[in-house]
């Protein structure tokens, strides 16, 4: 009986072992160790372009516009450019809840995919979980790709903590839209109680259209192996 008693605290005891290392392996995995950065610098930001463009491995190009659109506004002004749409729409976002902007935002994009133009739709699977099925029955029908990023299924187990938080839209390759906005009913206000949220995005023009594509494109090809090329996404 002694023995079996020693067999079993020392099954115990690796058992808490391989918990343990386990742990700390996920620890260091998901821990970002940051470091305390300094930087002396007296110039104006606009000779500090160089610099900003080499230390986020970017390239400095001409050419662009940005237009800051504030709170509910933000809506209105991307429904009429959905509506412009000609051949290509992505849009991207971790929230989407069932409700007035969301149906709002579904019937545009279903309006554009029953005109031929090619809509896919990249939702976080945890963020948009309570979007209406209607919703997205609704896109479908019209011929939208509506793709859920990373949804609790047993192949993606080693990839449900990693959600895309990004809320982007790209009409024709030619104009983006980034920020912070989300598909729920509380973005739709001008922040005026404590129901409505104050948010900032920005509408995008110019060559750095083709970055926020690539971006869409990023998550899209990973996740459905579709890659999209040519004019009607990454015009001249």
């Amino acid at each position: 009986m002694d023995l079996s008693w020693a067999i079993s605290a020392a099954a115990v005891t690796v058992l808490v072992i391989v918990v343990v290392l386990m742990g700390l392996v996920l620890w260091s995995v998901r821990t970002h160790r940051d470091p305390d950065l300094h930087i002396q610098c007296d110039v104006g930001i606009d000779t500090l372009m160089p610099s900003l463009s080499g230390l986020t491995l970017g390239t400095s190009i001409g050419g662009n516009s940005v237009e800051i659109l504030e709170n509910g506004k933000f809506w209105d002004v991307l429904e009429e450019r959905i509506g412009m749409a000609k051949k290509s729409i992505h849009y991207e976002t971790f929230l989407w809840k069932e409700g007035k902007l969301g149906k709002r935002m579904a019937k545009a994009f279903a309006e554009r995919a029953k005109d031929g133009v090619k809509v896919r739709i990249m939702l976080d699977a945890n963020g948009s979980g309570g979007i209406g099925k209607s919703e997205v029955a609704t896109m479908e029908k019209a011929g939208v790709k509506v793709h859920f990023f990373h949804r609790k299924v047993l192949r993606n187990i080693g990839v449900l903590n990693d959600r895309t938080h990004r809320k982007m839209l790209i009409i024709d390759g030619k104009e983006a839209f980034v920020g912070g906005h989300c598909v729920v009913d509380e973005w739709m206000g001008d922040a005026e109680d404590g129901k409505h949220f104050g948010d900032v995005s920005v509408r995008l023009r110019g060559p750095i259209v083709h970055s926020v594509q690539g971006a869409f494109s990023e998550n899209w090809a990973g996740s459905t192996g579709e890659l999209f090329a040519g004019p009607e996404v990454f015009p001249p």
